[in-house]
């Protein structure tokens, strides 16, 4: 098999409600969608959801970084997809949204090909994933009645995004704990907002409050400082802007840095590096999580089908798709359906969606 075309479309999406966190507002998000096209007539999928405070990319740089990769890749066979990595590496640095982009629809491709859904040719055997909601910054009261209302709605695992201000964190963790009762996951995430003292306070007042995960609370580079809190927390601490690509998680296997990792796909290049950051995880006994970033249902469908395939990826953060209004086109379909944070995945081949105008 061999790649005959790369085609590549921006899109634009709005959130539902503006989602505050700790380094601004965001309620849009643009994206790229990517097609790959074979000579057995075999289409596939793909999507950059880049953000520039996290991988360093933005539209522009996918879209010209991409017309590089497109050079680089033609003629190649998608299913060789340790070759495409190494084509793309040795073709651009970095640039790891446009790569996951690539990746995914090599891999859409490839479960296509064997007439498999994606999560069933990584190996797996269940299409349920259960993912958490992601409540923006707000005031106590406000995250409150917002965490009531998701829980209405049969979500059952929460994710509170926190700013950095250690009495009001705890005021809006107690106030949402109060309010969802004790049967609630809570995890909270203040996005590198705290220090090393002030986490280890917040740890101890939070223990309580029964929260099952404190996700990246000090800054990106500074493991050392991570692997103190981790060693001192009794709740788990998990690494998500420290850990992008595989060389990371093996640093922090190595320093004890954390307890589980949060994988995006748009951080690691996609599934093949994905894959290779879950395995040193549980090798060295850390759980993963798997997160979301600006990303359609392609992108997110994507990291759906992995979160399936791999036991180790015990937590899932896909809640993009739900936080986004559905375009009236509705021109992207199909992946997976949900009741409250409870997806099933489709059983039809590859991410198993459908683009209707490209």
């Amino acid at each position: 098999m061999k790649i005959t075309d790369i085609r590549m479309k921006t899109a634009s999406f709005q959130l539902k409600e503006p989602l505050h966190v700790a380094f601004g507002t965001i309620s849009s998000y643009d994206s790229l969608v990517l097609r790959i096209q074979t000579d057995e007539g075999i289409t596939g999928y793909g999507e950059a959801g880049p953000h520039e405070q996290i991988t360093g990319e933005s539209i522009g740089t996918c879209l010209a970084c991409g017309q590089i990769l497109t050079e680089a890749l033609l003629g190649k066979d998608p299913l060789a997809i340790a070759d495409i990595h190494l084509a793309m590496d040795r073709a651009i640095s970095r640039n790891t949204s446009i790569k996951a982009a690539i990746d995914i629809a090599c891999y859409d491709i490839a479960a296509k090909r064997a007439g498999l859904p994606l999560y069933r040719y990584l190996g797996g055997s269940d299409p349920h994933v259960t993912s958490d909601i992601t409540i923006a910054m707000n005031s106590p009261e406000k995250m409150a009645a917002d965490c009531v209302k998701w829980v209405q709605r049969g979500f059952t695992q929460l994710k509170l995004k926190l700013s950095g201000d250690p009495q009001l964190d705890l005021a809006r963790v107690t106030a949402v704990r109060t309010a969802v009762g004790d049967a609630i996951e809570l995890r909270v995430d203040p996005n590198q907002g705290w220090t090393v003292k002030e986490t280890l306070c917040l740890e101890e007042a939070m223990r309580p409050l029964g929260v099952a995960v404190i996700e990246q609370p000090v800054k990106a580079d500074d493991r050392a400082g991570l692997a103190r809190v981790t060693r001192a927390s009794h709740i788990p601490v998990v690494a998500d802007e420290s850990c992008h690509l595989p060389a990371d998680a093996l640093d922090l296997a190595r320093r004890e840095a954390c307890d589980g990792v949060n994988i995006k796909l748009m951080k690691c290049g996609g599934i093949y590096n994905a894959l290779r950051i879950n395995a040193i995880a549980e090798a060295a006994g850390m759980f993963c999580m798997i997160g979301c970033m600006g990303e359609s249902v392609i992108g997110n469908g994507a990291s759906m089908h992995l979160a399936a395939a791999c036991r180790n990826i015990q937590k899932a953060d896909l809640d993009i798709t739900f936080l986004t209004e559905i375009p009236e086109d509705g021109w992207i379909r199909g992946g997976f359906t949900h009741e409250g944070g409870a997806c099933t995945l489709t059983e039809a081949p590859g991410i198993g969606i459908e683009v209707l105008d490209f």
